[in-house]
Formats: C-alpha cells, structure tokens, sequence
C-alpha cells in the first residue's frame, strides 16, 4: 500500500518535453525566450506590471530588498513563524533581522506586535502569507505607507492566492514567490518577483545578472552596480510554462481538497483546520491545522501511510535567531500543535476519506 503523500507536483512529461524539445534544439538552455515567454504568462496570470525571474523565492526576497538599498543598520521585520529562508534573505542582504509574534487565529503578522516593533531603522516589513492566506495586508500597507516602510509580500505560498479579488504579492512594493517542488507550480527551484515600480523592475534585472546594464556580451559589458548571479533558465521555463497551461484546474482542485476536509473533519477544543476566505480569492495551497497531542497524531497517521508535515518552529527558537519567549507569546503556544495536512494536487477523495476517518476516530477516543 502506497504512502499518501503530503505534496505531489503533477506534471505531464510530454508536453514538457514539447517545449524543452525546442529549447536544445535552439542549444540556449540559459535565460532566454522561453523565460520571457514563462513571465509573459505569469504577468497575465497574476495581473502584475512587471516579472523578474530569479533562482528561489528566498533570492526573489533578497533581491527585492537589495533593489531598495538595505544596509547594514535597517531593520526588516518578519512574522516569527515562517519558513526559516525569509529571515536568511534579510541576513544574506545584510540587514539586521527584527522579528514579530503571529495572530493565532490565522499565523499571521499580529499587528499590535508589528506596531511596538517598527523603529525609526524599520527598512521594510516582510508580511508572510501562510498556505495561502494574506487577510491583513491591507492592514499592514496602511501601516507602512504612513511611515514611508516598504513592504515585501513574501508569498511564496500564495501564487494564485487573492485578497478581495486582487492576487497576492500585487498589493506591496515587491511580491516574492517560489516555484519549489510543493507549490502549485513547479520549476524544480525557482522563483519570481512582481512589482508595480518600473524603477524598481530595472534596477532588479540589472542586480540580478551580475549589475550589468546594456548589451550583453559576457566580454566587456558595463557593470553599473553590484550585481549577483539570480538568474533562471529555459529548461525551467519550459517546466513552468506547461503547468502554467493547467493553472485554474489546478486552483480547483486545491479548492476541492480544502473544502472536503472542511466538510468532513471532527472540530472541537483539540482539533481544528484553519479557514481561508475562499469568497474572496483565498487559495489553500495547503490545509493546516491546530492540534492537541500534534505529535502523537503525526505518529498515528503516519504508521497509517498517511503522511503530513510538521509546522516551522518559531524562528526565536533556532539557533540562528534565539531570543526569549516573552515577545512572542502567541507563538509560543502554537508550538508543537500545528501541522498540514496532505494536500498533493494527485490527491483522491478515497484517500481523503481515509485521512478524515483516522483523524475523526484519534479524536473522538
């Protein structure tokens, strides 16, 4: 009996071969064409004014912080739980990292903490949009704009994900996604940046392939700043653009899964799946959730050939970022009792069923 993974990419071999095909024909397997044409199709997708391409979506954050000068006395500030690589952009673009407790009805920046955190060094606020969700960026624009901060959507999770009708990642300065093997799309690695500043859009490609400006040669170019090598290629442009091709199915069926476990999963003061405003544009890339006895549960499902994914631990309390609990309550007592769910986009109603019906019976003992 096969494992129920927690995520799966879907990919249909022949048409990436289709394109990939043409790619070694032309022998340009760098940046090109096909990279334009895979932005070309982002931008109509998300609604964004412009696209830079770039190796990761932790390179996607660093170079949009790297476009708005940070040094190294500014301050950026993240939610404390998150993916471990937002905090490592701030660190490799030398800013000084400041980090903020999370709303625990939805993991979430927590305003109020954002609010005590912001100083007269605050370079930028990197609001987190977990599995999907980004109910309070607005809220957090509102912040930041009357305090000239720049914001940075770290959305990473959210690609194809809205806020009242309008996509993720478009509400910022810059909208930072990743194209890892467990995001609705992938280019194995990869990543994207969308922003609505051309200025900001020139300055990024220019970062992003070694600061050169003008005709590119690769002999004597002009370097006009620093500049680092982020850049993408057509081989995983051909692996994106044929995911790409099947984008509103694949948004239907993240839909479908969340909606079946909303349906059918036990809810009481031990267990609890976190909702997302569907309504208005909220994709649930993954479905998370609130647990008691999170340990013994991953352990009793897995032995079951279901497997989930543990949550981030609160960045304050790996070694890299350690600070004391005092600030950071909420997270604090999320610890050990969050985890998602299998949500593969191979993922069957039968095996749904099977998951639901193992949860429901370790909860209703």
């Amino acid at each position: 009996m096969k494992n129920i993974e927690f995520s799966k990419p879907i990919i249909n071999t022949k048409e990436v071969l289709r394109y990939t095909k043409k790619i070694l024909l032309n022998n340009f397997p760098n940046e090109g064409e096909a990279t334009k044409l895979f932005q070309k199709k982002i931008k109509k997708v998300l609604k964004s004014r412009y696209v830079v391409t770039t190796t990761s979506g932790t390179s996607a954050i660093f170079l949009a912080l790297k476009s708005i000068n940070v040094q190294n006395n500014d301050e950026v500030i993240v939610p404390n739980i998150t993916f471990p690589a937002t905090a490592n952009a701030v660190r490799m673009a030398g800013a000084k990292l400041v980090l903020v407790d999370i709303n625990p009805k939805n993991l979430l920046i927590n305003i109020d903490s954002l609010k005590k955190k912001i100083s007269k060094n605050t370079k930028a606020v990197i609001p987190v949009h977990v599995s999907g969700r980004g109910g309070n960026i607005k809220e957090i624009i509102k912040i930041c704009k009357r305090k000239k901060i720049k914001v940075i959507e770290d959305a990473a999770e959210a690609f194809g994900s809205k806020h009242k009708k309008i996509f993720l990642g478009n509400f910022g300065d810059f909208g930072c996604f990743s194209f890892a093997p467990n995001k609705i799309i992938t280019t194995g690695q990869g990543g994207v940046v969308v922003t609505g500043s051309k200025t900001n859009y020139q300055k990024m490609l220019k970062i992003k392939d070694q600061g050169r400006a003008g005709q590119i040669t690769g002999g004597a170019d002009k370097h006009v700043i620093d500049g680092f090598n982020l850049k993408f290629t057509n081989l995983q442009a051909a692996l994106g653009i044929s995911q790409l091709n099947t984008f509103n199915k694949r948004i239907k069926k993240l839909n479908e899964i969340h909606n079946y476990y909303k349906k059918n999963l036990i809810k009481n003061k031990k267990f609890k799946l976190f909702n997302f405003n569907q309504k208005h544009g909220e994709l649930p890339l993954w479905s998370d959730i609130y647990c008691l006895d999170r340990n013994k549960l991953y352990d009793y499902l897995k032995k079951r050939k279901v497997i989930c994914r543990l949550f981030w631990l609160p960045l304050n309390t790996l070694k890299p970022y350690k600070k004391s609990n005092k600030h950071f309550r909420n997270s604090h007592k999320l610890l050990n009792k969050l985890m998602w769910l299998p949500s593969s986009l191979a993922l069957k109603t039968k095996d749904q069923k099977k998951i639901c019906d193992l949860i429901n019976n370790f909860y209703s003992k």
